[in-house]
């Protein structure tokens, strides 16, 4: 029997180091109490994830212990760590893409009966688990058909079904929309009042204070405080992660944009930031789209069964940014996909500054103005075992200053690769290090960086400040917006609301792979965005 003051997890003195002198964790401690969520914050490469990766057995740290339920723990893998009743459900999925979700979670765990698997009941054992939680898992489709926040959920009822009852999530809200990033922690809370200890890697401090009982907070792999919430504020929270006296939240917000006036273009109390005339045509330009269903994720709105949705209108000006909206799996990835050609457009045209690209490969499309920021930093946008300066170079390669002709100009790449570092707080020991080696937040800041590079004329980002703390995110968007004080423009897919009505000049919103509605930012509130994400009409 445990007593009740017995934390569910100790952790004493953890300390790792990696090659290069590299100090992840420096004599960190954390102590997680019974049924409760507790929340690790910190910038990007302040030691959360590998601290939790410790946790989790797959790595070893250095010096320190584990105690788990009052007993010293000695979690050489994770096969050790999930006996131990620890589960962890990663920002990115371990799902084998070509298997079906439900092959990939029964993978290694195999229920069998004289030698034959016992699917059905497995099937029912995972369903009954979904229900619980009140999601829906596609179990017969391919993963490699998800989208990140399904494959997210489907993460979590694998954690569920191999009995983990310390349940380690990392970034779990990044890719869920407001609505189910508060399905979720109603889930969470659910799961804590049966008994359940929840551990929260996140960048969203409103979350940390809303649904979080303590917090711990780390900055360049120390622990600098571990508190009560109740006791403690986002202003205060924000600090302690970057040492001093934080800017304000409420600077944090980008300025005021400017908003398309009755002519297309922009009105701006800076005159400097106001784009010339020249700069107001359209960047990006998608007429008579439609967009075709990718794969279902098992929870996608659904009117009108298998018919093909109506064709789309939607432009990008010079100097905007155009944000959409949507439930995740409602249109979003096969918008992108048209953007940059990954599918094809049977009906309608796209026109990449002035260009008709319709038809085009990415390559012209990338030369006649557009970049993309994918989504998933992993299997989509870097090759994890190329360095920092090699990952920059894969989409120039075309540029006569670094990669056109016979040879590349490494010293070119390399000095480009160290000024991006600088300009983007990327935070490596050098630009010859593997992009696996730095953080998820530090491989997304290398992600935006190449972007950026080409000096775009229209900026496709899908999910830019994922896995970013507060203070890089608002770096981010310093530099995009200087960018389009210069006349890119931005096409900006995200399932954060907020950064949506903070960053946007116009939000659209896609339901059921429609465009229901384009909204100034100035007349777009969270309750009618969240009512055309939801129901598709206005709330009444």
């Amino acid at each position: 029997m445990i007593a009740p003051d017995e934390p569910a997890v100790l952790m004493a003195n953890i300390t790792k180091v990696y090659p290069g002198n590299v100090v992840a964790n420096d004599h960190v401690s954390l102590m997680v109490r019974q049924a409760t969520i507790h929340a690790v914050v910190g910038e990007n490469g302040a030691g959360k994830s590998t601290l939790m990766s410790i946790l989790y057995g797959a790595v070893r740290p250095d010096e320190g212990r584990i105690r788990l339920r009052g007993k010293d723990i000695i979690l050489r893998s994770p096969a050790d760590a999930i006996r131990s009743g620890i589960g962890m459900v990663t920002q990115h999925s371990s799902l084998i893409p070509a298997l079906t979700v439900l092959d990939g979670i029964l993978l290694g765990h195999e229920t069998s009966a004289l030698g034959f698997l016992r699917r059905r009941a497995a099937a029912e054992r995972l369903e009954a688990i979904a229900s619980r939680l009140e999601i829906s898992v596609p179990w017969s489709r391919p993963a490699r058909e998800l989208t990140v926040a399904a494959l997210q959920k489907a993460e979590i009822v694998r954690a569920l079904y191999r009995g983990a009852t310390i349940l380690i999530l990392d970034e779990p809200t990044a890719a869920l929309a407001p609505q189910e990033a508060e399905a979720l922690y109603t889930t969470l809370h659910g799961l804590v009042a049966d008994g359940a200890t929840v551990i929260v890697v996140t960048h969203r401090l409103q979350e940390v204070i809303a649904h979080a009982s303590r917090v711990t907070v780390l900055r360049q792999g120390r622990r600098v405080s571990e508190s009560d919430t109740s006791l403690t504020t986002m202003r205060e929270i924000a600090a302690q992660m970057v040492g001093g006296t934080s800017q304000p939240l409420t600077e944090l917000a980008s300025p005021e944009a400017p908003s398309p006036d009755t002519d297309g273009g922009y009105q701006s109390t800076d005159s400097q930031t106001q784009p010339s005339a020249g700069h107001r045509l359209p960047v990006l330009e998608l007429n008579g789209v439609c967009l075709g269903k990718r794969g279902s994720t098992g929870h996608a709105p659904s009117d009108g069964g298998d018919a093909v949705p109506p064709a789309l209108d939607l432009s990008v000006n010079a100097g905007e940014i155009v944000g959409v909206a949507g439930v995740d799996g409602n249109g979003q990835r096969e918008l992108a996909d048209v953007v940059i050609g990954l599918a094809p457009c049977a009906k309608g045209r796209v026109i990449v500054n002035g260009i008709d690209v319709t038809h085009a490969p990415l390559r012209r499309r990338m030369t006649a103005g557009l970049a993309c920021c994918p989504e998933d930093r992993q299997t989509e946008g870097l090759i994890l075992s190329f360095d920092l300066a090699e990952n920059l170079l894969l989409p120039n390669l075309d540029r006569t200053d670094m990669g056109a002709g016979a040879c590349i100009k490494w010293p070119r790449v390399r000095r480009t690769a160290s000024e991006a570092m600088q300009t983007y707080g990327i935070r490596a020991f050098a630009p010859d290090v593997p992009a696996g080696s730095l953080s998820g937040g530090n491989q997304q800041k290398l992600l935006l960086a190449r972007a950026m590079v080409r000096n775009p004329a229209c900026l496709l980002a899908l999910q830019p400040t994922r896995g970013l703390d507060i203070h890089a995110a608002h770096a981010a968007f310093e530099v995009i917006r200087h960018a389009c004080a210069r006349g890119m423009g931005v096409l900006l897919i995200s399932l954060d609301l907020d950064e949506l009505l903070e960053r946007a000049d116009r939000i659209a919103v896609l339901y059921s792979h429609r465009l229901v509605g384009v909204l100034p930012r100035r007349a777009a509130t969270r309750e009618i965005i969240g009512a055309l994400m939801t129901t598709g009409q206005l709330p009444q």
